[in-house]
């Protein structure tokens, strides 16, 4: 099975599909390039410097970008966000 790109993004774990965006620098339920880090480590150091434990790191991972920009993802769990679903 052929992977995607995989980032890092910050969620919020209290309202689902919200993440930190670097450009902004605030929350946005928009997930966008301007969220993503290349690593987890760097998504952690991020939070533990700068936001609360009200944020955890997220896998993304880009499984179609198109020429015209559309993309699409799969995430994975964010244990509050998932708790119904196993």
């Amino acid at each position: 099975m052929e992977k995607g790109m995989v980032f890092w993004a910050i969620a919020y774990q209290f309202e689902e599909d919200v993440f930190y965006d670097f450009k902004t620098e605030d929350e946005t339920s928009d997930l966008s390039s301007s969220c993503f880090l290349p690593t987890k480590d760097m998504a952690s150091a991020f939070i533990e410097d700068e936001l609360s434990i009200q944020y955890v790191p997220v896998q993304i991972t880009l499984e179609t970008l198109q020429s015209n920009g559309v993309w699409s993802y799969t995430r994975g769990r964010v244990d509050r966000w998932d708790e119904d679903v196993e």
